[in-house]
């Protein structure tokens, strides 16, 4: 259990300014040997007091700094009293003179008061008759058989007509919009980036190409779907479902390639003519392929009688057209 150190502060300072007694002094002197903090303080206070002491050393006084001035003060007072008496001299031997300008100044006076009283004082100005005020005509004297002239009756300008309200305009009715066609090219790659995140899951897994198809029949798609076995090309069915492509229902299936290649097939109701505008033109067998590239992914669209067929990839664009071209079908 440790004890509290008492610290010291005030003593301190009495020990740098040596004003403690002897007993305090070694109490103190004590403290300040096994106590960091208060030496430092001590050791501190010191310093500065040492500096303090050679800044402001009292300098000697010249020993006849005090004779000069003394002399200086006698000077002073002796030149004071000359420049008094020659006032009062001065004043003694000017005061005839001014006496002399005031009795003049005095007469001056009196002879322009004799003058102006003797001036007859002018009559006031009368007033004249325009001046006067008009004495007003008592009601008696008006003729009773007069009538008082009314007030003229207000004539009604165009300007305070109100004006006649104008009838309502029917509101024109809006102009049908015209809906903007759907960037099929873009929902594709949409497609195949949900499927890879796992936002897309498959509806049926299978490797065998005529289950697919039976599938996406009982499925109640209204079209006939063509699913080939591309293992020849080293891509393997992986399976499908049915999905929704914008407006249009869609055979949605997948294969997979070497590296974990993933073909993305889609067959939905549709011409090439609603693509956009921007696709390469590539033709095969008579068949039309447009492609497109889209955020690093490369897309072929093709037409098969009533059916849009698209395939989607990142692998190298060349090699998905070569893989359009053997999917596709001249129907």
């Amino acid at each position: 259990m440790t004890t509290h150190r008492r610290h010291f502060k005030e003593e301190i300072e009495e020990l740098v300014d040596n004003r403690l007694t002897p007993a305090a002094r070694v109490e103190v002197e004590n403290h300040l040997e096994s106590c960091e903090r208060c030496r430092g303080e001590f050791e501190a206070l010191s310093w500065a007091k040492r500096l303090s002491s050679k800044e402001h050393a009292v300098k000697s006084v010249p020993a006849k700094l005090e004779e000069n001035i003394l002399a200086a003060l006698d000077t002073e007072d002796r030149r004071s009293a000359r420049d008094a008496g020659f006032t009062w001299n001065r004043w003694l031997t000017q005061k005839p003179i001014l006496a002399y300008t005031l009795l003049l100044f005095a007469a001056l006076i009196l002879v322009l008061s004799y003058f102006i009283l003797r001036k007859p004082l002018g009559r006031a100005p009368e007033l004249s008759s325009r001046e006067l005020p008009t004495k007003p005509t008592p009601p008696s004297t008006l003729n009773r058989n007069t009538k008082p002239d009314l007030p003229a009756k207000p004539e009604l300008s165009a300007k305070t007509l109100p004006a006649k309200p104008t009838p309502p305009t029917k509101a024109k009715l809006p102009t049908k919009l015209k809906t903007s066609r759907p960037d099929l090219p873009r929902e594709v790659a949409r497609d195949y980036q949900n499927y890879k995140a796992g936002k897309i899951p498959l509806m049926l897994e299978t490797e065998n190409v005529k289950e697919m198809e039976k599938f996406f029949s009982e499925e109640g798609v209204p079209y006939r779907t063509r699913v080939f076995d591309l293992g020849m090309m080293s891509y393997r069915l992986l399976g499908g479902r049915v999905h929704k492509l914008t407006t249009h229902k869609s055979a949605f299936f997948v294969y997979r390639g070497k590296g974990d290649a993933i073909l993305v097939c889609q067959m939905y109701p549709g011409k090439v003519t609603e693509l956009p505008a921007g696709a390469v033109l590539r033709e095969n067998k008579g068949i039309q392929f447009y492609i497109y590239r889209v955020e690093g992914l490369t897309l072929a669209f093709w037409q098969e009688g009533a059916i849009t067929c698209a395939v989607t990839s990142d692998i190298e664009p060349e090699q998905l057209i070569q893989l359009a071209f053997a999917k596709a079908v001249n129907v």
